[in-house]
């Protein structure tokens, strides 16, 4: 396998499962089953009707945030059993800057994927890939998460496009304004995403949102009604003056 194939294979490998694979047997930082509400809570809790006017203060506060930082971790669940995917050191500038820095115990580590401020998508490997960079399309599978979202379109503005998207496609919201969450050191409001209008129609996400920044602290995606992704936001940081010169490989 020539350079280019094994960079190919590696951002592919790195961007598919989000933050990289580590070891199934690692223990987790956070046990969603154990950490988040399930189901039969998330049914309690969440009543309310999701109202535009919510929608449009979220997006309000997150056109505020020209710039921030913020590290991902990422958890599947596969055969019954949640596993820790790893994590990436996120920045993100108005305009769709972004960069992505994989943080793994394997050879993908310190692999990135950024935009910079010509709009073009770029990723280079870690360790002695480095040297080695590709372009990559806005619309690349490999730039595809397993939470069911692109990379490419995984800073907070978009992800609230998204929501208000799926709703306008014919799914239903309902939500809490406040609650304690295990894996959360702050009360959030959690908004329930479901396939249709009935209240035991399936969940298709799940959003923990900061009462303070507005911002997503947790996002949890389902598949036919089975827990099946978790990204947890920290350490967020924001207005920082990022340079572009940052997003630049």
């Amino acid at each position: 396998m020539d350079f280019r194939s094994k960079l190919v294979t590696t951002l592919a490998l790195a961007a598919l499962s989000v933050f990289s694979l580590q070891s199934a047997e690692a223990a987790l930082d956070v046990d969603p089953d154990s950490s988040l509400p399930d189901a039969g809570a998330l049914n309690t809790m969440a009543k309310s009707a999701v109202t535009a006017a919510f929608l449009n203060s979220l997006k309000a506060h997150t056109s505020k945030i020209r710039d921030y930082k913020v590290y991902c971790r990422l958890y599947t669940r596969k055969g019954g059993a949640w596993k820790d995917y790893g994590a990436a050191d996120y920045i993100y500038k108005y305009r769709g800057l972004f960069k992505a820095t994989i943080k793994s115990k394997d050879y993908r580590n310190g692999s990135v994927v950024a935009r910079d401020s010509n709009g073009t998508i770029k990723g280079c490997g870690g360790g002695a890939l480095s040297f080695m960079k590709i372009t990559l399309k806005e619309d690349s599978r490999t730039l595809q998460l397993p939470t069911g979202y692109s990379l490419a379109k995984s800073d907070f503005a978009s992800l609230y496009d998204g929501l208000a998207s799926t709703l306008s496609g014919g799914a239903t919201a309902t939500m809490t304004a406040s609650a304690n969450v295990k894996a959360f050191p702050e009360q959030v409001s959690i908004i329930v995403l479901r396939q249709g209008a009935a209240s035991d129609s399936p969940i298709v996400e799940v959003l923990y949102i900061s009462n303070d920044t507005k911002t997503p602290v947790g996002w949890h995606t389902f598949q036919n009604g089975v827990p099946h992704a978790v990204v947890l936001f920290q350490n967020l940081e924001t207005n920082k003056g990022l340079s572009e010169d940052l997003f630049a490989l």
